[in-house]
């Protein structure tokens, strides 16, 4: 089964949740024969979200489920704040990444400048140590883009990645979270998915589930490369993906 579970339907504010706005995106999932799309956005959208058209679209597409989420830009002190948002609002899954550290937003084109600044090694370490407070915060569903700060293609050259993120895979296991194969890095300036393929095969190897996500943010961007990501997957020994409703986690077959 097809799903793409980190859908921005608002876009980078391009979008306003509108009905038409909504069915494009599903258009698309349907056109990839997807059978279920999850709307996640940015949590700096919450105040417009427009919770009417998002839990009502559903009846103009019986053929594909439509899922509630957000994807939430985790900060250690925000944690209080977070708690109170996702207690406030009927999710059926939350998506934790790391898109800053302090406030360097070092996934933003305008921004890779400050990778200069650092020791590479020290850099990645920084990062995995900041997902590995999200995991601890046992307030999320889904991990976004385990291993986003290779954007740009800095690697670090002491230790391989893979290495580098073996306890914060063994904290994801331990918390029940799933990890998302992102297909977005494919068309990012590192030219690979997110994680990579050697950290994915960890993630099978450690009984971590999975789902599969496009971080569309334009409609005919829904479900671009989901059908690879679950060859992936299936080649790495994965025979099934998470998926969620209400934020109770179930299984289905790839």
């Amino acid at each position: 089964m097809l799903v793409d579970y980190h859908v921005h339907g608002m876009g980078h504010g391009t979008y306003n949740h509108s009905r038409d706005d909504l069915a494009a995106f599903i258009q698309t999932g349907l056109s990839v024969n997807l059978k279920e799309i999850g709307f996640a956005e940015h949590d700096w959208y919450l105040n417009k979200i427009n919770w009417t058209n998002l839990s009502s679209i559903q009846a103009d597409f019986p053929q594909v489920a439509v899922r509630i989420g957000l994807e939430v830009d985790y900060f250690p002190e925000r944690e209080k704040e977070i708690a109170g948002w996702l207690m406030k609002h009927p999710f059926d899954y939350v998506i934790g990444s790391v898109h800053h550290i302090g406030d360097w937003m070092f996934d933003h084109p305008d921004c890779v400048a400050e990778y200069q600044r650092w020791d590479i090694d020290d850099l990645y370490q920084v990062y995995f140590n900041l997902v590995a407070r999200l995991v601890q915060s046992r307030l999320f569903d889904v991990i976004g883009h385990l291993d986003l700060i290779k954007i740009f293609g800095y690697r670090p050259q002491r230790s391989q990645p893979e290495q580098m993120i073996e306890p914060v895979l063994k904290m994801i296991r331990q918390a029940g979270l799933v990890v998302e194969i992102n297909t977005a890095g494919r068309y990012r300036p590192v030219a690979e998915v997110y994680p990579s393929e050697k950290i994915l095969t960890r993630c099978w190897e450690h009984d971590i589930p999975i789902t599969l996500s496009s971080d569309a943010h334009e409609p005919e961007q829904v479900g671009r490369d989901i059908g690879w990501a679950r060859e992936l997957a299936r080649r790495i020994g994965y025979r099934q993906i998470a998926t969620f409703h209400r934020r109770q986690i179930d299984f289905v077959s790839l």
